[in-house]
Parts: structure tokens; C-alpha cells; sequence
């Protein structure tokens, strides 16, 4: 699908004919590619049966796989959902605006196509300035998943998203770059129990110590889902051209061994990898850099030529928990 002519809009932030544009696109059920601070969204009308198809056609994504509306303030939450558990309102004040998203009950205004058919929808208050001037000037609740081909990796860059979308939407807008680079944290709260069905950058830890020890908190494995409660939970994600096999420790004999002369891209904290000009290595200075890095630097590889990516894995703790998520997905369990 390449036939739409598409709109790059670089200033919205400073011309407001730019921003009205975009916010009219919206509301005549067209497809507008914004920033987050997550990754790069794909948005359409949450409330246009027509326009949420047209995301998923964009897209290539299975249509059973449902969406993340996007709101402006806890204000709006009556419009897209209903029976709003106090555990919910007491983490969307204590984490939004921001990267975190909570699955609840679905207002009926919501096409059953943004859900999946589900009665629950994923909700979101993005905190980045375009995402919500986005939002107060279309009026809309906004259904977007990351504006990438289903599969590949998320966009975290202007780049990345008119290399993904340039053709497939009507207009993509540029926000730089993205400041976490990982897809939102979602739960949801079936019978005041937290599940967290997507690790991000709001960490189990930390929604424990907003919930105390009166709501039991479960990490929901992914992968299994006949029909997936939210997106990140079924289908393969993340992926790039490349195969990606994980690692703890740099072995390079083992490495030699089973590739020998391709060449390979490294990501990595803290490998002590000997030179070798088959090799291309990206390091990171912290955990926050490798998240916010992971997807241009898997796409950067690509573009490098490299036949094989090893990426180091980390404890799975904080936020290297969502970061071992993209990983295991984007590898497919694969280690050297």
C-alpha cells in the first residue's frame, strides 16, 4: 500500500496553519503519523469505524489486535470508557500524562474495530506537547498504535516514521526524537487485581509503591493469547531485517563459530569485544540510552548491511524488564 500523497509537516510547534491541517485530517477520518513520548503514533478518529480500518490497512496488522485511544486529561476518560475502578484514577493521576496505559471497560462510543471486538479498551494521556496539542485542537480521542509496518520496529524518529509511512498516510509530523523510545507500560485491573500486560517505562516497581500492598500485582506473560487484551501480546514485534540472537556475555569464539565472516551489528552496555572488521558495535551509556536507542539502532544495523544482531540482555529490572520484552520479541528467544 503506497498511494497516498503524504503531507511531512516540520514546524507544527510554530505554524498554526500546520497544526490545523493536521487536526482536520483527523476529523475528515484521515491518518495522521504524530510523536509521543513513547514512539511515533499512527493516529486516526477513535470514533470512525472508517478511519480506525484504514490504521490497520496502513499498518498490515491483524485486526485482532486492538488499538490504544489516545486522551487529553482524566476529564475525558467518561468518553471512551465506563466503570473507572479508583485504582485506575489513582494511577492515571500519579503516571499521565505520560507512558502508561490501563485497559477498562469500553464505552459504547468506541467502534468494536478499535477494540478487537473486546468490551475493554486500552486508554492512554500522552505527555508529549504535539500529542496533545494534537488532541485539544482536533477535539478527538485519538486510536493509535506505533506507526510502523506490523512487525517491524517502532518508530523513534521523524526519519524512521517517513520511511515507515510516507505513502501510506496523509501526514506524518515531525517531533524529533522520542525521550523514552519504548512503547507505553499497560495494565489493566480485572477485580482490583493488577496485571501488567506490557513492561515500559513505568516500571512494576513503581507502581507498587503507589499501590501499597492493597492490589496484588502480576507480570501477564505474552505470546499466548488467542485474543490479545492488548497490543505486544501476541503477534511478533520489533523485528528488523536482521536476525537478532540475544547474549549475556560476549563469547567470541562461539561467535566465529557460528557465523563466521558475516558481518554482524553489536548492541551493547558493556561488551569487551575485540576488533574485527566484519563487526559493527553501538554502545550505551545506561539502561535509559539503550531504550530510548533500541529501535533506530536495530533499524541503523539494517541500513549498515549487517547479516546478524547480537544484543546484550540485561536484568530484568526496572526498565530493562521492557527492554528484555522488545528483545525476546524482536529475537524470537534466539542466543548466542
Amino acid at each position: 500500500m503506497r498511494n497516498k500523497h503524504t503531507l511531512l509537516l516540520r514546524n507544527i510547534l510554530n505554524d498554526p496553519c500546520e497544526l490545523e491541517c493536521a487536526a482536520l485530517i483527523l476529523k475528515n477520518g484521515g491518518l495522521v503519523v504524530f510523536p509521543t513520548e513513547t514512539v511515533y503514533g499512527l493516529g486516526a478518529n477513535a470514533f470512525d469505524e472508517d478511519a480506525a480500518a484504514s490504521i490497520f490497512k496502513a499498518k498490515g496488522r491483524p485486526g485482532d489486535n486492538p488499538l490504544i485511544v489516545h486522551i487529553l486529561s482524566i476529564k475525558d476518560l467518561s468518553t471512551v470508557a465506563k466503570n473507572i475502578p479508583s485504582s485506575a484514577l489513582q494511577l492515571f493521576e500519579t503516571f499521565s500524562p505520560g507512558p502508561f496505559t490501563i485497559v477498562l471497560a469500553k464505552n459504547k462510543a468506541v467502534p468494536a474495530i478499535v477494540t478487537a471486538g473486546l468490551d475493554t479498551v486500552a486508554v492512554r494521556i500522552p505527555s508529549h506537547p504535539i500529542a496533545r496539542l494534537l488532541l485539544e485542537k482536533s477535539g478527538l480521542p485519538i486510536a493509535a498504535p506505533s506507526a510502523n509496518r506490523s512487525g517491524r520496529p517502532s518508530p523513534t524518529t521523524f526519519d524512521m516514521a517517513v520511511m515507515e509511512m510516507k505513502g501510506r498516510v496523509d501526514a506524518i509530523i515531525d517531533g524529533g526524537s522520542c525521550e523514552v523510545g519504548l512503547e507505553s507500560t499497560v495494565v489493566s485491573i480485572p477485580d482490583e487485581q493488577i496485571k501488567i500486560l506490557r513492561p515500559g517505562a513505568v516500571t512494576e516497581e513503581m507502581i507498587r509503591v503507589v499501590l501499597g500492598s492493597k492490589n496484588p500485582l502480576i507480570q501477564e506473560a505474552s505470546g499466548s493469547h488467542a485474543k490479545p487484551s492488548s497490543p505486544g501480546m501476541k503477534y511478533a514485534h520489533y523485528q528488523p531485517k536482521a536476525p537478532v540472537y540475544l547474549a549475556e556475555h560476549w563469547k567470541n569464539v562461539k561467535v566465529n563459530k557460528l557465523f563466521g565472516d558475516r558481518k554482524i551489528g553489536v548492541i551493547h552496555l558493556s561488551f569487551d569485544i575485540p576488533p574485527s572488521e566484519n563487526r559493527e558495535q553501538i554502545s550505551f551509556s545506561s539502561l535509559a540510552d539503550y531504550a530510548k536507542n533500541l529501535y533506530k539502532t536495530l533499524v541503523d544495523l539494517d541500513q549498515m548491511g549487517v547479516e546478524i544482531i547480537i544484543a546484550q540482555a540485561v536484568e530484568e529490572k526496572g526498565i530493562g524488564r521492557a527492554i528484555m520484552n522488545r528483545l525476546e520479541k524482536a529475537s524470537g528467544g534466539k542466543t548466542v
